[in-house]
């Protein structure tokens, strides 16, 4: 009964910015890479992460309440993979990365903008699902690219489960 009376309103959380940093290394062309398909890795993933994040706008909110949150998310860094082989003369060096996506957030107060959590999470392919994709037989006749954008969004998927399930920790 006294649990009631004494319980918090649950805030609001509300949608901030979400962005994902626009990739200039040259992992980038290596990664778009494939014999019969060009595929836009950056385009992908910014659809894929507006349409997890489906909370109102922060900025239609006219009266905030004092418990009202903001969400931010960002993409600062993510990568295909790929495996290389790059000679120097006569002695042969491996390349090889997997796909990973690190995911950047922060929640803060809407009506004084106090940050109250900032939070990073990095998801990768583990590596027995990595070998075994660059041994299929997409991977060693190379009909596209080994890793695609399908590859990112269910690294993007996982890591959003990660971040906000911290968030709600600390929320």
């Amino acid at each position: 009964m006294l649990k009631k009376l004494f319980r918090k309103e649950k805030p609001k959380v509300y949608l901030g910015t979400v962005a994902v940093a626009p990739r200039r290394d040259i992992k980038r062309h290596i990664d778009q890479w494939g014999e019969f398909r060009h595929e836009d890795i950056d385009t992908s993933m910014r659809a894929t992460l507006t349409g997890i994040f489906d909370l109102p706008s922060a900025q239609n909110v006219e009266n905030p309440k004092e418990n009202d949150l903001v969400l931010d998310e960002m993409v600062p860094k993510f990568q295909s993979g790929e495996a290389l082989d790059v000679s120097l003369g006569d002695i042969d060096f491996p390349l090889i990365w997997r796909p990973k996506v690190e995911m950047a957030s922060r929640l803060y107060s809407l009506k004084t903008g106090k940050t109250i959590h900032t939070a990073g999470i990095v998801a990768k392919l583990p590596w027995r699902e990595y070998f075994s994709r660059l041994f299929s037989w997409r991977g060693l006749f190379r009909f596209g690219p080994t890793f695609d954008a399908n590859d990112l969004e269910q690294l993007l998927y996982r890591a959003c489960m990660k971040l906000l399930t911290e968030l709600r920790k600390a929320a």
